[in-house]
């Protein structure tokens, strides 16, 4: 069975505590190339016999704050996951009260930062570093995130923004053929890979067997095999583009999709996010969710981003499913004793190409 920390970390990078013993309802989560999450309940009472404890009797806010402190957890001695307090909810009953408080990833910060700018011929990995760095530079705008010494393999990019979102820009250099995937680790770096991960084939989810259950669905809800893309301007002034998939209009009928872009300028951009979003959705993909038995993985070693096996079985309409699929999401529900339920969420676009990139990673 693991063994969990819940850390208290100041707006300044200095650990103020740990909390696990006095905490309840513990969960966190990650997502590949987005956002981070942790949750978790504790007795107000308890809380203020640890602040008077500290020093912090009179100064509750001083120890732990929405906005200013983050939480980092800790797994094994391992940190996971980092997060900044965004809630506070406090839920009375008749001789107690509880309060709840939930984390979120250091991406969201970038919801509230907005850029303009250029770029021509530029590394894609230092484009999505020179926003942050461009935030850092801000009157309040630092907000503790460094460049880490993974960059991964380089491919160019011509960029024009105006009034920017940045988590958006980031996300989106992500999303495009030839992204790089990114990270913020729990010590606020950041870091971009050609492709985030490690190939597991040794790591294995089966069913029947060390799965608990499982989800799936096969739907056309998101197939697109015909493309509009537009960008900044008004009407037909605005930037277009399109893009089609005429196997798929074959065995699909024609399926078609209007994407837009309003703070994208430029025509290569435009054209990189429409193929991007036909390349992600012109098949019927199905994903399993799954759940995983009681320490059926080490989650201080499996990752977003890592490839594994999946085998589903028993049945001829789910045994197609089976084969590597690449972990996109992991959430993790943790009772008091440390023991966890592990929900996984998988992509497998593309999957062959990403375990190469990951094989070149890991071993160049």
């Amino acid at each position: 069975m693991a063994k969990y920390a819940i850390e208290i970390w100041s707006k300044d990078g200095i650990p103020i505590a740990d909390i696990r013993q006095i905490c309840t309802s513990f969960s966190w989560s990650k997502t590949l190339n987005g956002s981070e999450s942790v949750g978790f309940t504790v007795d107000l009472k308890r809380l203020e016999d640890i602040l008077k404890a500290s020093g912090y009797a009179n100064d509750p806010f001083g120890f732990m704050e929405v906005g200013r402190c983050d939480i980092r957890i800790k797994r094994d001695g391992k940190y996971i996951v980092g997060a900044n307090i965004y809630r506070f909810n406090y839920t009375s009953s008749y001789n107690s009260i509880t309060m709840r408080v939930e984390c979120v990833g250091y991406l969201n910060f970038y919801k509230t930062q907005y850029i303009s700018a250029e770029y021509s011929n530029t590394p894609q990995q230092d484009i999505m570093w020179d926003v942050i760095a461009r935030c850092n530079e801000k009157n309040g705008g630092d907000y503790g995130i460094r460049r880490g010494t993974h960059s991964g393999d380089t491919v160019y990019r011509d960029r024009s923004y105006e009034r920017k979102e940045v988590a958006s820009l980031i996300t989106q250099m992500s999303n495009v053929i030839n992204g790089c995937d990114f990270e913020f680790t729990p010590d606020k770096l950041f870091n971009t890979y050609q492709t985030k991960g490690t190939y597991r084939p040794s790591v294995r989810a089966v069913y029947p067997g060390n799965i608990q259950s499982f989800n799936f669905t096969r739907t056309l809800d998101k197939v697109a095999n015909y493309v509009y893309g537009i960008g900044s301007g008004t009407g037909e002034e605005a930037i277009q583009s399109q893009a089609e998939d005429p196997n798929s209009e074959d065995y699909l009928y024609r399926r078609e999709k209007i994407s837009i872009w309003n703070s994208v300028t430029d025509q290569t951009t435009i054209d990189e996010h429409t193929d991007s979003v036909l390349h992600a959705g012109s098949e019927i993909i199905e994903l399993p969710n799954i759940t995983m038995r009681d320490n059926a993985f080490d989650m201080s070693e499996l990752d977003v981003g890592d490839t594994i096996k999946v085998e589903l079985g028993g049945f001829a309409s789910i045994s197609h499913v089976s084969g590597d699929y690449r972990i996109t999401g992991i959430v993790c529900n943790v009772d008091d004793n440390d023991s966890e339920s592990v929900t996984l969420d998988f992509d497998g676009l593309d999957v062959e190409q990403k375990i190469q990139n990951q094989e070149s990673e890991n071993n160049g």
